[in-house]
């Protein structure tokens, strides 16, 4: 497993219209910072890397809690601090600060954990972004085998489900499509979140049903969304999807959910 992680700058075009090592941004030190809602520094750090601690005999403080009365033995100390470089800087993992720095800067909103993410958005204020090759292979790993997954059990459903499972994750409906179609879609959303599939997939089989009602309820306007609010005429059922799902769901309210279904016909 590779140990070396690299943190990259990120080009941005400063007012001197300068990129990459021309540029003559200034770097920015960074350090764990406390939440104040959870008491705690934001450090990204797994069981794993507190077993590596543990064996290197690692003697630094590293416990999350934070005390607004005085500072932390660790975190509030210039050692775990980080300079982040206009150029390409490298960390290894193999050496405990290392380690723990990568910690920081994977809760620091000023380093995107992939260029991806940053791509998408997720980092809005990021400076570097995070290129951890053995990450990468687990994440691209761990996609292949969800999809691998996905793919087995979807082979299990039949038609109908598939049907509900689609109108929920995409907001299609293929009731009158051929289960070649069907596959065909099923595929495609296998591919794009693997995950989600098989969330819906081990949902209750009723829940992803009514849920699917709800959804195309919706989309023919037998229910509307009214603010934050979803309602049938002027009965309010609930503030999502998901809560029209477990109103219909009750005992009580059957008859109502089939005279919903009904107009759907």
């Amino acid at each position: 497993m590779a140990t070396r992680v690299e943190v990259k700058p990120i080009d941005r075009k400063k007012w001197h219209g300068k990129t990459g090592k021309e540029s003559f941004a200034q770097p920015q030190t960074i350090q764990a910072l406390a939440n104040a809602e959870t008491m705690e520094y934001a450090v990204e750090l797994t069981e794993e890397d507190h077993e590596f601690f543990k064996n290197k005999n690692v003697n630094y403080d590293l416990s999350l809690q934070y005390n607004p009365e005085e500072p932390h033995p660790f975190w509030d100390t210039k050692t775990p601090r980080i300079k982040l470089e206009n150029r390409t800087m490298f960390f290894n993992k193999e050496l405990p600060l290392d380690r723990i720095k990568v910690g920081i800067m994977r809760a620091s909103k000023f380093v995107a954990n992939s260029k991806k993410q940053y791509e998408e958005g997720e980092y809005p204020e990021a400076t570097h972004y995070i290129h951890d090759e053995s990450r990468e292979v687990e994440r691209v790993a761990s996609k292949i085998s969800l999809r691998n997954d996905a793919i087995i059990e979807t082979t299990k459903l039949n038609p109908e489900r598939k049907i509900h499972i689609i109108k929920v994750l995409k907001g299609t409906n293929l009731k009158n499509q051929t289960p070649d179609f069907i596959i065909k879609e099923m595929d495609k959303l296998i591919e794009k979140n693997p995950e989600a599939v098989l969330r819906a997939i081990r949902r209750e089989p009723k829940e992803t049903a009514t849920l699917s009602i709800v959804y195309e309820a919706l989309d023919k306007g037998v229910l509307r969304e009214d603010g934050h609010t979803i309602k049938y005429m002027d009965s309010t059922l609930g503030t999502s999807p998901e809560e029209v799902m477990e109103y219909f769901m009750k005992d009580k309210n059957q008859e109502f959910y089939l005279l919903i279904r009904q107009k759907l016909e």
